[in-house]
């Protein structure tokens, strides 16, 4: 009999354990009040290189190695640039849902983006900023949101497709409108809305490792070798009554391809120097980066060439510091 005090095995947290819907991360909370003194992106897409190490003066005010170098671990993420395919406005409805009151989409070309969504033949009249205020007085607007589309064809991935998806505003309405309909059209760059120093949030979808046990699926300990036609199972799938098994017994299904957030990612460096951390014979799997890049520290969810949307860190750690560190030397 097991001990009464052994604790529950997985999360309900992310119950039920199913597939992604796509690899496309969905970001359903922004925080807009994380940049109060000016308007910019709140998040930017990247593809996963793979991992390296840095090494780096260690800038955090309590630590016993403070002020000496040090190795960090850090994920490669390319960042091309990114093009603003439209602005949409959003107000909430009778059940608090926002939903789109209008959409005012760019003259763009792109043989590439043909292939994702549909383009309008005739370039759209674009309105002012005047009567595009009035609109949004008119039905009570409480946000803007950007939509964009990467360009993987900037990359060596192979993939030419791009993927299309939404960004935040920070500010008020007045200036997300301002900036949205001066950006409408243009393409946006990973160094125009992130530093070093700074912490985001990523999302994205974790590598898929098919139908697994519930040994590799939750960890649970392999049973006697006594036991009776299997070892590799939930010992006991719960009560006789009620006749039903619990959505908390550890039993066989999908591991992995499940859409996560990882919090508090830090971004050591950005560069739009692809010679700096490329190595002679390329990244494992993936070949050499030739975008912009991004340095951050630990792991990221997912394969790589996946896509992650990087997103304002919601709830920032204060414990590391606002200032990049100094960086002594990539490994290559």
């Amino acid at each position: 009999m097991g001990a009464p005090s052994t604790r529950k095995r997985g999360s309900k947290q992310y119950w039920p354990r199913v597939r992604a819907g796509k690899q496309t991360p969905v970001v359903n909370a922004w925080n807009s009040k994380i940049l109060p003194k000016e308007t910019g992106f709140l998040g930017f897409p990247a593809y996963k290189v793979g991992m390296t190490s840095v090494g780096v003066i260690d800038n955090f005010s309590h630590t016993l190695t403070k002020g000496t170098e040090i190795n960090v671990p850090v994920t490669v993420l390319e960042c091309p640039p990114v093009r603003v395919l439209s602005l949409k406005l959003l107000a909430y409805d009778e059940y608090e849902n926002l939903q789109i009151v209008k959409e005012i989409s760019a003259a763009v070309k792109d043989k590439h983006l043909a292939k994702k969504i549909d383009l309008a033949k005739k370039a759209p009249k674009v309105p002012g900023l005047e009567e595009v205020q009035k609109l949004c007085e008119e039905h009570d607007v409480e946000e803007v949101r950007i939509k964009i589309s990467t360009q993987p064809s900037h990359t060596g991935i192979g993939k030419k497709k791009p993927d299309v998806l939404e960004l935040a505003l920070s500010g008020n309405i007045t200036e997300q409108l301002t900036f949205a309909l001066a950006k409408l059209g243009t393409e946006i760059k990973v160094s125009d809305v992130f530093q070093g120093g700074e912490l985001v949030d990523s999302h994205g979808v974790t590598t898929g490792k098919g139908f697994q046990g519930a040994v590799k699926r939750f960890g649970v300990k392999l049973t006697s070798h006594k036991s009776e036609k299997k070892r590799r199972h939930a010992g006991n799938v719960g009560a006789w009554t009620p006749s039903r098994v619990s959505h908390t017994i550890p039993l066989p299904g999908q591991h992995g391809y499940h859409e996560r957030t990882e919090w508090n990612k830090w971004i050591i460096k950005v560069s739009a120097k692809p010679e700096d951390v490329n190595p002679k014979q390329g990244f494992l799997q993936y070949g050499e980066v030739r975008s912009e890049y991004l340095l951050v520290k630990g792991s990221i969810q997912g394969p790589r060439k996946r896509m992650v949307t990087l997103v304002r860190a919601t709830r920032p750690n204060k414990r590391y510091p606002k200032v990049a560190p100094q960086i002594t030397y990539i490994s290559k």
